[in-house]
């Protein structure tokens, strides 16, 4: 009896899931036509919608009979090791040692590993050395045993993989034997067919078969790296990172203060978007689903409504920089560059003394770029809109100080002429109010020290004349001509008479 009624209930769950995985397919047959039109019908954001709830349907079913057809020994037996919710069967689960052709694996977890896929381009252009550089410059020596960077020979050309993989570890053989770095390939069984696929978007056969392919690729990083860290972090092999990269990555994870499913470094594309390894195995079998539907990067966004947390952030100034000019399909040129990206973070005055102080303005401010960014020691820069005469920013100090020097630089190498063009510094002792909508400042009696040239300001006394005669309180940068350009502030630096 007992018998029969657990199969009774082994069907109708396996009736029900049947029903759930047609819906999903279905939806996903209609999402994929729709997505062809040019322009956005109603019907088509009514099937997209479906799509997705059908998709959390499947999952959470799935999720749910793992847990309970299983006995615990056995599911906690095959359930990965770190993944925080019951993984269900796998097809696309990578063999990690098999895959790993050079680098010595970690006995714990790190904080992050980061993926970077790699293929030949035309004209024997190589971007990877220099992408591979700017992250081991730019790690500090004490944190690498926290990181792995892993560097997927992507090419289907196995003669070509074969000799990338030599030139890497003669140049890094350091790095792979201290588990900084590994280099992995996948078995060729592990892609599916990429010839005679659907030709969406209007795109040619050649990209199709290009970004396709590409998915494979992302998905089968995901998966190698699924237990290697806490945090996974996507690249491509013509990218550089910023000076402080990895202190940006922490910081900016350490201040959500709500759920999330990615945080963005990047701008761009599929670069510098980071995800906790918990997903990444789930990430990886949702695109080698919809592999052949669309690029990579839409397929993310999609994933990413399936999930609960379906806001994804993105952190400003970007942390990594597009660099290739040849992309990996042939024929194409990649001019792209992220616009918010700064290659040098670090202060140039750090023997300033910058007391403390509240920057304010009252300039539109572009996004996180906010004035305090040009004053203290977080990395970043203050950025506003094309400001107008009469406008100002302003450097409350908390309590009163003499300056012997202040300097004030507007523009930067990404942004030259981002720089405030006409305008005036003026100092001055007495607070008199503070505006409770801007946090601006209202001072009196102030004292011009002098005007902006070429978009930079500096007065300098090494006596208690001028600058050095009075305490300041307030300082204030006047813009003195409406100017149609953005202004980009990268830095307030002051200094104390001793």
């Amino acid at each position: 009896m007992a018998l029969r009624s657990g199969l009774r209930l082994w069907l109708s769950r396996n009736v029900v899931l049947g029903s759930l995985a047609f819906s999903l397919a279905l939806n996903a047959w209609i999402l994929s036509s729709t997505l062809l039109q040019q322009e956005v019908d109603p019907t088509c954001e009514v099937q997209r919608e479906t799509l997705i709830q059908s998709m959390r349907i499947l999952n959470h079913r799935l999720l749910r009979q793992e847990g309970t057809d299983k006995p615990a020994a056995q599911a906690a037996k095959e359930k990965p090791s770190g993944d925080s919710s019951v993984s269900c069967s796998r097809t696309s689960v990578v063999d990690t040692e098999a895959a790993r052709l050079w680098g010595k694996p970690r006995r714990t977890k790190g904080f992050l590993s980061i993926g970077i896929p790699t293929v030949k381009r035309e004209n024997n252009t190589n971007y990877l050395d220099v992408t591979l550089n700017s992250l081991i410059e730019h790690t500090p020596e004490s944190k690498r045993d926290q990181i792995t960077i892993v560097i997927f020979l992507a090419d289907l050309d196995s003669d070509y993989n074969r000799r990338l993989s030599l030139e890497i570890y003669q140049n890094y053989s350091n790095y792979l034997d201290s588990g900084f770095m590994q280099v992995v390939q996948a078995q060729k069984h592990f892609y599916p067919q990429l010839e005679g696929l659907k030709q969406n978007f209007n795109d040619t056969r050649e990209r199709v078969k290009w970004r396709s392919k590409q998915c494979v690729d992302f998905a089968f990083l995901f998966s190698y790296c699924r237990d290697l860290s806490e945090f996974y972090l996507q690249l491509e092999d013509d990218v550089i990172s910023s000076e402080k990269y990895l202190t940006g990555i922490r910081d900016f994870i350490n201040t959500q203060t709500s759920a999330w499913t990615m945080l963005e470094f990047s701008e761009l594309g599929f670069i510098g978007k980071l995800f906790k390894s918990s997903d990444l195995q789930r990430l990886a079998d949702f695109i080698m689903l919809f592999y052949q539907e669309m690029p990579v990067d839409y397929l993310i966004r999609y994933f990413i409504q399936l999930l609960p947390h379906q806001k994804s952030f993105l952190h400003l100034p970007s942390l990594f920089q597009h660099i290739g000019r040849r992309s990996s399909l042939v024929g194409k040129e990649q001019n792209l560059v992220d616009s918010f990206f700064v290659d040098s973070l670090k202060r140039r005055y750090n023997n300033s003394d910058n007391l403390p102080a509240v920057v304010s303005t009252n300039i539109p401010v572009f996004r996180q770029f906010k004035p305090q960014l040009a004053y203290s020691a977080e990395p970043g820069y203050f950025w506003a809109k094309s400001p107008l005469a009469g406008q100002a920013f302003f450097v409350l100090l908390e309590e009163p100080a003499r300056l012997s020097r202040v300097v004030v630089e507007t523009g930067s190498v990404e942004h030259p002429t981002d720089v405030l063009e006409n305008g005036t510094l003026e100092a001055s002792a007495h607070l008199v109010s503070v505006n409770e909508l801007d946090d601006t400042p209202y001072c009196s009696d102030y004292v011009r020290l002098g005007d902006f040239d070429n978009g930079r300001f500096e007065a300098v006394t090494q006596s208690r004349e001028g600058l050095g005669s009075f305490e300041v309180k307030c300082l204030k940068a006047t813009v003195t001509r409406d100017q149609q350009v953005w202004m980009l502030v990268k830095e307030i630096a002051i200094w104390t008479v001793k």
